[in-house]
């Protein structure tokens, strides 16, 4: 058993995760990132080792899974959140590059570390699960429906489904099932079958493991239950949308791959081990060591612990000396991309208003009123009109699509200008079909002047996400996407970045333009739609035709017309003004 580990809670991301840790602080840091269904309790073996030999270990367990947090939904365990997660631990304990293990589900957070921060990464091992190219017309779940329903990935994707198999059986034999397969297929039940009633516990324990040992997996997830672990597979397919960016990149960090020759899949012509020594694998990981180890299986750093934890050493060791600005990018220099700022005073600037629809009406009903024929009307003749009656209809309908509409995209973080965090990023981009991101620094005047534009901007254009993000604590995606002024307006349309405004060039290049200005510009590069206008456009003719249609009736009735306008046009201003 591990001894004289700490453990503590780190607040990273906005979750606490729970960390265990051996070494001195001092030391470089090694991060040990564990798989389904494990803990940080899987990686004992390396903690004791790699601390021993001159590192500072530090293994958590990963959101959802035992004395972490665990966010309901699996919109929160995608590979953005994941990775920030791991860069908030860097960041407590002040380390620019970190030396980075992962098994299982900790391999395919370790692979996005190296994709998305490969500056935090000094070298990373892969347990079992190889980095595999994205398909851009394949989804994961559409991938997984040709192994039928039996695939244990495809039984997890449906909530409480695994939970409700899980629970027929106490968690250590659960835990058993798992951790003790030898199976070498990859997973696949018979039909009507669950993927855990399938799996069988063999009749003696293999020599790697204890019951206490078993025992103490099973004690954390009774405790924490499975939920949390399985959104992760549930995320799936929204990795696949937010890997779209980094479609055919390759992972430039130095990397070795190790795996059991009995891992589940590894075997036969389309097997794992033949793609990892192959050449497709080697081209998109081209700084590539390939370790198969023989008899091994799926959780290969707990079974064949002694060579797994050798063979990790050797390969940091090798890597020690290498210093960080030999594989790091460097952070953005805030006052190498300052806007130069003007002296012009900073005056008011008015919010548009809306129509003041009462006063109209009235005045509509002023001037009316000393034309109006005074003939005998009968009320229930007013009603009954048809046309009046089609009007008030439609508009009545229309004004309902339009709610949904709009409440439609405010679930998706629409009509409101939000900041969000460098983790955020790639799920708030790639989920909505039209994108504006302000790249800002806190500091920079221009950039407080963007800001007030677009604030004002995001709720009269519903169907546009506004976002900001701090270029400061971004300074990946800075890079990445090549920001050397501020401030800088990115457009993304379906997630891929089209056109840019940087700083003022498109808007006069002062500081004095309007929002319509901007919101013309936007208009034109096809990031905003001229809807408002449309639907003004729309109200009239409504107004119109209702004109048309009492001008004949007595002044009660246009009495009642002033009270039906005022009350769709208060409607028509409710929409907008709670958007």
């Amino acid at each position: 058993m591990t001894s004289e580990v700490r453990e503590k809670k780190i607040k990273t991301n906005g979750i606490w995760l729970n960390v265990t840790e051996k070494g001195d602080e001092g030391e470089p840091l090694v991060l040990l990132l564990h798989g389904f269904p494990e803990t940080w309790f899987s990686w004992r073996h390396q903690i004791d080792f790699l601390s021993s030999h001159g590192y500072h270990v530090v293994a958590p367990d990963l959101r959802g899974y035992a004395d972490s947090d665990s966010p309901p939904t699996h919109e929160s365990y995608t590979v953005s959140h994941l990775v920030a997660d791991v860069i908030g631990l860097l960041d407590h304990y002040g380390t620019a590059q970190a030396f980075v293990a992962g098994h299982d589900w900790g391999a395919i957070i370790g692979w996005s570390l190296c994709l998305f921060r490969p500056d935090r990464v000094k070298g990373f091992v892969s347990l079992s699960v190889p980095y595999s190219p994205r398909d851009p017309n394949l989804k994961p779940s559409d991938l997984f429906k040709s192994f039928g329903d039996g695939l244990y990935i495809t039984q997890f994707q449906e909530p409480g489904r695994a939970e409700a198999a899980f629970a027929k059986h106490d968690c250590l034999t659960v835990m058993k099932k798992f951790l003790l397969t030898t199976r070498t297929d990859f997973w696949v039940a018979p039909p009507n079958t669950e993927i855990i009633d399938d799996l069988e516990v063999p009749s003696t324990l293999p020599d790697w493991i204890t019951e206490e040992e078993i025992q103490v997996y099973a004690d954390k997830f009774q405790k924490s239950g499975f939920t949390g672990p399985l959104n992760y597979y549930r995320a799936m397919d929204l990795n696949w949308e937010i890997l779209a960016p980094w479609q055919g990149y390759k992972i430039v960090i130095p990397t070795k791959f190790i795996a059991g020759d009995k891992d589940m899949g590894n075997e036969g012509a389309n097997g794992t081990i033949k793609y990892v020594k192959g050449e497709m694998f080697k081209s998109i990981v081209p700084n590539l060591e390939v370790v198969v180890i023989e008899d091994g299986h799926h959780f290969i750093q707990q079974e064949k612990s002694e060579r797994v934890s050798q063979e990790i050493l050797s390969f940091f060791d090798k890597l020690r000396n290498i210093t960080e600005s030999s594989l790091g990018c460097k952070k953005m220099d805030p006052d190498a991309v300052k806007s130069t700022l003007s002296n012009l005073a900073f005056g008011n600037v008015l919010a548009a208003a809306a129509r003041d629809y009462k006063k109209e009406v009235l005045a509509n009903e002023k001037a009316q009123s000393s034309n109006h024929v005074n003939e005998e009307v009968d009320l229930d003749e007013l009603m009954d009109d048809p046309e009046l009656e089609k009007l008030h209809a439609d508009r009545i309908a229309a004004l309902k699509r339009e709610v949904e509409k709009r409440e439609a995209f405010k679930r998706q973080g629409h009509g409101e200008y939000r900041e969000v965090s460098e983790g955020d990023f790639l799920g708030e981009v790639t989920r909505s079909e039209k994108v504006i991101c302000h790249f800002y620094h806190k500091e920079f005047y221009r950039c407080k002047i963007m800001d007030k534009h677009l604030k004002t901007l995001a709720p009269r254009h519903v169907d546009t996400k506004f976002i900001k993000v701090d270029a400061e604590n971004a300074p990946f995606f800075v890079t990445k996407l090549a920001i050397k002024t501020l401030p800088c307006v990115l457009l993304f349309s379906k997630g891929i970045a089209i056109d840019r405004l940087v700083g003022f060039q498109d808007l006069g290049t002062k500081d004095d333009f309007s929002t319509t200005k901007l919101e013309n510009v936007l208009i034109k590069k096809g990031m905003l739609s001229k809807k408002k206008k449309e639907e003004d456009d729309e109200d009239a003719e409504y107004q119109e035709s209702i004109r048309r249609s009492v001008m004949k009736l007595h002044s009660y009735i246009l009495t009642v017309k002033c009270f039906h306008d005022i009350v769709c046009c208060t409607i028509h201003h409710f929409l907008v003004a709670v958007t």
